[in-house]
């Protein structure tokens, strides 16, 4: 008899011992432990058997009838018999025999766990330098996001990662489209649009730059892509400004002027920063350009100081697109920036991106200003942020636990905004 031949002879020998329907519950009680990588051996019980399942097992275990709720099987003693029977060379051997290949899921489970291992391990690899990309991996680690997004399937994310990371190490970008950043990233102009996966995945980052982000509604969506230089639409958003004056010769120049001839507060937007940009230098405008976090700030300056107030920008809280092409103008005629915010912690995350990115020094913004307005401060709250350009002010803020905003520091602010005969 060939080798194939036993082999068939054995599978069916093994099968008229173990295949009728009474044993079905022990044979499924085997397969899962093989399937967990675990060995057949030492005793089991099956619970609330059958009469016919006890009277079929014992007849299997040559034994006599037992009684009871729960049946023991040794599967040590089970295995000795199927062998001296010569029906297969092992218990696992005689499953494999009745039920079919059984795939290993414990290594098939360590195997999944050391690919995501792997592709955390080379995404963060890949980003190395950069906080911002890094907190993000974090996130989308702890949260699951991407093992949703991908069903939990690495081999899925493995792809979807790798066109989220390279978009994600650009930001946060000058000002470009939604639908023109999606299509030269990933030739779909349509893949960051609500509801794909990969728009799921990068608006993310947003959170990075600013803790409050939320991306539930229309509105919340379109602050979170402008807080990463991705624009929605050109219209909103706008940058509030007082008493900024530039060239004559563009429509968006033009506006300004007229607004600080009057003293009025002015909103820019996108569109009009894009398509007639305003023309700046040391003349027109002046040495410096004040800019505060809050539009209480230009509210009280227009009606205090009216045209006789410094060149004053407003954030209106975490940077837009518009605002960072403002600044950007700005700096490149060689206009000094100087900054104010409220000394909390998204204050300082806030005033560490516009230095960072515009090279904006501190107006009334460090240490001993937030010891002078002791008597004003509130309960801070939120995780604490290291100020990149005063390494004493955040472990001081932490020791007082209180927070300044600028509307308690008004009168100071608008001393040094009014402009000097």
């Amino acid at each position: 008899m060939n080798h194939s031949r036993h082999s068939r002879v054995k599978d069916e020998h093994v099968r008229s011992l173990l295949g009728g329907e009474q044993l079905q519950r022990l044979l499924a009680r085997l397969r899962k432990r093989m399937s967990r990588g675990e060995k057949l051996t030492g005793k089991i019980q099956l619970h609330n058997a059958t009469s016919n399942e006890r009277a079929a097992i014992d007849r299997l275990m040559g034994r006599l009838p037992t009684r009871g709720h729960s049946l023991t099987i040794d599967l040590d003693q089970l295995a000795a018999i199927l062998t001296h029977a010569q029906a297969c060379d092992s218990l696992e051997e005689a499953i494999i025999a009745v039920v079919g290949p059984i795939p290993n899921q414990r290594a098939q489970s360590l195997s999944r766990q050391e690919h995501w291992k792997q592709l955390w391990l080379t995404s963060i690899e890949q980003a190395q330098g950069n906080q911002a990309a890094l907190g993000w991996i974090a996130d989308l680690k702890t949260s699951g996001l991407l093992k949703r997004a991908a069903g939990g399937d690495s081999r899925v994310a493995q792809p979807l990662l790798g066109q989220a990371l390279p978009i994600v190490l650009q930001m946060p970008l000058p000002a470009i489209r939604l639908a023109e950043l999606a299509a030269t990233t990933t030739g779909n102009s349509h893949a960051l649009d609500r509801g794909q996966p990969l728009a799921a995945l990068v608006i993310r980052l947003s959170r990075q730059f600013d803790e409050s982000s939320r991306w539930k509604t229309s509105a919340q969506r379109r602050d979170a892509w402008e807080t990463l230089g991705v624009l929605c639409d050109e219209l909103s958003a706008p940058v509030l400004v007082l008493n900024l004056r530039a060239d004559s010769q563009s429509l968006t120049g033009r506006a300004l002027n007229l607004h600080a001839d009057a003293g009025e507060p002015y909103r820019m937007s996108v569109r009009q920063l894009r398509r007639h940009p305003p023309s700046f230098d040391l003349k027109s405008c002046g040495p410096e350009v004040f800019v505060c976090e809050n539009p209480t700030v230009v509210d009280v300056a227009a009606n205090r100081l009216g045209p006789r107030c410094c060149p004053l920008v407003c954030l209106d809280g975490q940077p837009k697109s518009s605002a960072h092409l403002l600044l950007s103008l700005l700096t490149q005629a060689g206009i000094r920036i100087r900054y104010h915010g409220d000394f909390d912690w998204d204050g300082i995350r806030i005033a560490n991106t516009v230095m960072r990115r515009h090279g904006a020094t501190a107006w009334r913004f460090s240490t001993p200003d937030y010891v002078a307005a002791s008597e004003k401060k509130h309960a801070l709250k939120g995780t604490p942020i290291a100020a990149e350009w005063d390494t004493n002010l955040a472990g001081l803020m932490v020791r007082v636990g209180k927070c300044l905003h600028e509307e308690h520091v008004l009168e100071t602010l608008l001393r040094d905004l009014k402009q000097r005969p």
